[in-house]
């Protein structure tokens, strides 16, 4: 008996001494106050056993563009900085990955994060900094329906975009690429108890954006059946997009 499965679719500086003035050492010339920091990849309460999500590099840089202070991915971040008073610094959080993501994980990536915000503060006052680093790409993942495993014994879900192609073997694996108007392709494919193979042809999902994860879900057309079942994979345009914050 044949059953249907709908798609639900990251300076070399050369010194001309003769002809480039050397710029003045930067010197503070007001007093400081206090920035308390609340950085993170993702939404959470204003209270929380930690401050910075400590996979972040953070740098806080001055307006002439120098570094006042800077933290690497892996330290334990403070949750209070003392910055110079009437300064606007550039706050830069970032993680270490920005030109390896693609190959974590053994080539199904992981996410990237990237973003600026800016901070000041008055003499010996305090200032709060709330800031949820944006994701620079994106990722898709796969739902299979219930007792999917008892009726296909064998499964691959086929993800291609730009010139790579990544497979997975369980639901719920992410692939994570870059956000572009191109999109990426999918497909199914299913081995039944029968030893019968089907597949359907690269389906496209265009427009793709930042900080998505596009889960194509898969459902039983009509009426389940314990005997063994063949796959007619049927693109219905059903999927979920949720934001990874959420």
């Amino acid at each position: 008996m044949n059953k249907i499965i709908y798609l639900s679719l990251s300076v070399i500086t050369m010194v001309l001494t003769s002809c480039t003035q050397q710029q003045e050492p930067y010197e503070r010339t007001n007093g400081t106050g206090t920035v308390i920091l609340n950085l993170s990849t993702t939404p959470r309460p204003a209270i929380s056993t930690r401050a910075v999500d400590n996979d972040l590099n953070i740098e806080f840089i001055r307006p002439d563009g120098s570094i006042y202070q800077q933290y690497d991915a892996g330290q334990e971040i403070p949750q209070k900085v003392t910055l110079e008073a009437g300064v606007i610094y550039t706050v830069r959080a970032y993680t270490p990955n920005q030109d390896t993501w693609q190959d974590a994980n053994n080539g199904l990536g992981e996410g990237c994060y990237y973003g600026e915000t800016s901070i000041t503060v008055d003499e010996d006052q305090i200032a709060y900094l709330n800031y949820v680093v944006p994701m620079t790409n994106c990722a898709v993942t796969f739902t299979l329906p219930d007792l999917f495993d008892m009726l296909f014994k064998r499964y691959s879900f086929i993800v291609e975009y730009g010139d790579k192609t990544v497979t997975m073997s369980a639901q719920g694996t992410k692939a994570y690429m870059p956000a572009s108007a191109e999109g990426f392709k999918y497909k199914l494919q299913a081995t039944n108890n029968d030893e019968k193979t089907s597949s359907h042809t690269l389906l496209e999902y265009p427009n793709t954006q930042k900080g998505k994860l596009y889960n194509i879900k898969y459902v039983y057309a009509g009426e389940f059946n314990s005997g063994n079942i063949d796959i007619d994979i049927t693109d219905n345009n059903e999927h979920e997009d949720i934001d990874f914050g959420v």
